[in-house]
């Protein structure tokens, strides 16, 4: 029988080769994951795999992410008018249900993502669990088994350079393995859901070894599934691959061909790939756990965004086995696809809203039509719940109407400027959509009794949970966001060196627009609505996080107005809340310089939210007392948004200061990161030790002047280029300012101290056997 724990040192040093300090943060089960929801995911931005089961037989749950239904049904002639007349006029029930999803679709199809096949391996005996672990660097699963006494060892990757997922056998067992791909596992509700809305039997062939598998839609898409196996002298090499009729005109043809063409060459691209991946950037902090989550975010991040393909949905890559995918599987742009973006830029990884960006700037048209059709003038309207056309899904009536869903997107196109500084990506991409967002609600503004323009109906996102009393006039969520564009705008005219026919318009807007609704020093969710209980869904607090309209950086009226929105928040309590609202409430903890809050909102998130294998699950089911719900639906966002979070505590540079180590909680004593990259398009390596700033590396790309606040009070800084010979410049004051040139390196380090670049190397933190492998289900749990 194979030894069930893992062979490591008992104190580890992190400070190792570059890569191999990942290692230590690989999650391993040594306990088979007997429910999907505890699985090993592995993907490629396109396709995904979750291995699963005790091994009799062996499961692995297959995903594509244009494998959706996309039919669609319009609003049938709802306008925001009729909109207004019903809510003036109390019809409840109508206002209520009028762009429900059930309402609008019924029992007929709907856009969603679909379920998928599963793979099953039988070995021809039970699987004697060993152990599996998850390599993070090399993002490749191995599980080590035994089958009737003989040793077998599974390795399993899903290829980072093409859709082929590969699964190499070693061991006696390997002989005798089948393999079958089917759709037999699901239940009776989706089974019964495909048959209603048309779809055919899948087209099989094959036997145990090699075979095909076809699924047709009524809507005209078909995904292939082609697989075969590969008998080696010490085993078998399994090959599948998934093509669609997005990918190739032929997809078996094309899925055929991608198994094929997978040689040795394979393996060295797919391992480049991570290696790449994992360079970008890095971090080391003293908590074992959160630094752990970290990375195995930045891994799932890895597998569900690539350039080209489609951006993050709801469960990304690993949609759920044997059912219909909760919430559709779709694209919520109420908050879902927002949070899971945060953490791209700090991190180093723009690359990875390449998709984000291509699919809705596609869009703009379809918003620009829904607009006119709907509100009756000119901008976008993009709706919330929708597919990777903008295809309608629907839901709460009220997060629906939202203007504020496209709004926030375009706050992303924004901060990939800010972070880039490319000129011609806020030309050609971000304008359009900002311009869209802002003429929307331009249009949308009516003037009040105060001489003051308002939102005249509107919503804030899930409160109220779509009722009827939900429907608001000045949503505080909106009255940032129309800030926020306005601002964008005028800086993008500014930065470019022209304006545009939105600008006189624009200065109009900001000029007259209604202050935040406030009581006292609060923040109202809207006019007349305080945050009366708990609520998950932050968006009366926009303005502090994401936006940064409202900062530590402000007037006293602006810090006074932060400091009791979040006393409000603490009052009210987090009952009401759902995981990803933990993340959330972090980062606006750190904007609100309360590090010890932002950690231990990540630390109740860490406790309560997850799976073994990091999964979010929404709700609390473990019982910890941190939510009232106890459900288990899984969507990725929130572990992205704790990425986020902890990568906020670090390093910020919201409306472009670099701020060094702001919230690191008190317990943090010591802590580095290397190239995170701030606003202005600044890579920034620093370190913290006792509790001090060490110093920090600054690399510019942009040739930008560069602010910091300082890091040592009022002491004076010393500022030397690294790049070339040149004198070194001594500061002082609660701002340092200094002007850079491309690609400058500039080492910041307090006047008299003898730190170099190379004291900025991450400390060694002495971790035992219970730090390391954190994560994966463990014979005694850690958490």
């Amino acid at each position: 029988m194979l030894a069930s724990s893992i062979a490591v040192c008992a104190l580890v040093s992190l400070a190792s080769s570059p890569l191999a300090f990942l290692d230590a943060h690989d999650p391993v089960w040594e306990v088979a994951p007997a429910r999907w929801l505890e699985g090993i995911p592995l993907a490629n931005g396109d396709m995904g795999a979750l291995i699963w089961g005790d091994g009799a037989p062996l499961k692995i749950t297959l995903d594509k992410y244009d494998a959706w239904e996309t039919r669609e049904k319009p609003l049938n002639g709802l306008t925001y008018a009729g909109l207004r007349e019903m809510v003036s006029q109390g019809r409840r029930e109508e206002a209520e249900q009028c762009m429900r999803t059930e309402k609008i679709y019924g029992d007929e199809p709907r856009p969603t993502r679909l379920p998928m096949p599963r793979l099953q391996v039988d070995f021809g005996a039970a699987l004697e669990w060993g152990q599996a672990r998850l390599s993070l660097r090399e993002a490749t699963a191995t599980i080590e088994a035994t089958a009737d006494g003989a040793a077998l060892t599974a390795e399993c990757q899903v290829d980072a350079t093409s859709n082929v997922l590969s699964l190499s056998l070693k061991g006696g067992p390997a002989e005798r393995a089948s393999f079958r791909v089917s759709l037999d596992h699901l239940d009776a509700g989706a089974a019964d859901t495909l048959k209603r809305w048309g779809y055919p039997a899948p087209e099989t062939s094959g036997d145990g070894r090699n075979g095909t598998f076809v699924q047709r839609t009524p809507a005209g898409m078909l995904y292939a599934i082609a697989w075969e196996t590969r008998l080696k002298d010490d085993g078998a090499l399994f090959l599948l691959s998934i093509q669609s009729s997005h990918d190739a005109s032929d997809p078996l043809a094309a899925a055929k061909q991608a198994l094929s063409a997978f040689g040795d060459q394979a393996q060295a691209a797919h391992t480049a790939w991570w290696a790449n991946f994992w360079s970008r950037s890095s971090l080391r902090i003293p908590d074992a756990r959160l630094e752990a989550l970290y990375y195995i975010e930045m891994y799932k991040l890895g597998c569900s965004s690539r350039p080209g393909k489609l951006p993050v949905t709801l469960q990304g890559l690993w949609t759920l086995d044997g059912g219909m995918p909760p919430w559709a599987g779709d694209y919520h742009l109420d908050m879902n696809v927002q949070q899971s973006y945060w953490p791209i830029y700090t991190a180093n990884r723009l690359d990875l809203g390449e998709p984000l960006y291509r699919t809705f700037s596609a869009c703009i048209p379809r918003w620009q039509q829904q607009c006119q059709e709907f509100f009756g003038f000119e901008g976008i309207w993009a709706g919330c719940a929708i597919g990777p056309r903008g295809e309608r899904i629907y839901g709460y009536s009220g997060v629906e109407l939202w203007p504020g869903n496209a709004a926030w997107l375009a706050h992303h196109y924004w901060l990939h400027f800010l972070y880039s500084q490319d000129k011609t990506f806020l030309r050609e991409q971000a304008l359009p959509m900002l311009r869209g967002c802002v003429l929307t609600y331009a249009n949308l503004l009516e003037p009040g009794d105060d001489g003051k323009l308002h939102v005249p109906l509107s919503y804030s996102p899930e409160w109220g949970e779509g009722s009827f009393n939900a429907y608001t006039r000045d949503p505080n969520c909106d009255l940032a966001l129309i800030r926020f564009l306005g601002d964008a705008i005028l800086k993008s005219n500014a930065i470019l060196g022209e304006e545009d026919a939105l600008t006189a318009r624009v200065n109009e807007v900001l000029a007259s627009l209604t202050p935040y609704v406030l009581e006292g020093k609060r923040l109202l969710v809207s006019e007349g609505t305080p945050l009366s209980h708990s609520h998950r869904h932050h968006s009366h607090l926009m303005a502090i996080h994401p936006l940064g309209l409202l900062s530590l950086d402000g007037n006293e009226e602006d810090r006074a107005i932060i400091r009791e929105s979040l006393h409000e928040i603490r009052v009210k309590g987090l009952g009401e809340w759902t995981g990803w609202a933990y993340p959330w409430m972090s980062l606006i903890a750190s904007r609100a310089g309360y590090g010890n809050m932002a950690w231990q909102m990540l630390d109740l998130y860490a406790n309560a939210f997850i799976k073994p294998n990091t999964f979010h699950v929404n709700g609390d089911p473990r019982i910890f007392g941190v939510s009232l719900f106890g459900y288990e639906p899984m969507t990725l966002e929130a572990g992205f948004g704790a990425s986020a979070a902890i990568m906020e505590m670090l390093l910020q540079s919201y409306n472009g200061r670099i701020r060094l180590f702001p919230t690191v909680p008190d317990r943090w004593h010591d802590a580095s990161f290397q190239n995170l990259r701030a606003e202005g398009a600044f890579l920034v390596t620093a370190r913290l030790e006792k509790g001090e700033v060490v110093g920090a590396v600054i690399t510019s790309e942009a040739g930008l002047p560069c602010e910091v606040m300082n890091p040592y009070a009022e002491s004076q800084v010393v500022v030397t280029r690294l790049d070339v010979n040149e004198a070194a410049r001594t500061l002082e004051g609660g701002v340092i300012r200094f002007d850079t040139q491309t690609g400058g390196r500039y080492l910041l380090v307090k006047e008299g101290s003898p730190a170099t670049a190379s004291s900025l190397a991450a400390p060694e933190f002495e971790r035992g056997e219970r730090d390391q492998n954190f994560y994966g289900i463990k014979k005694q749990p850690r958490f």
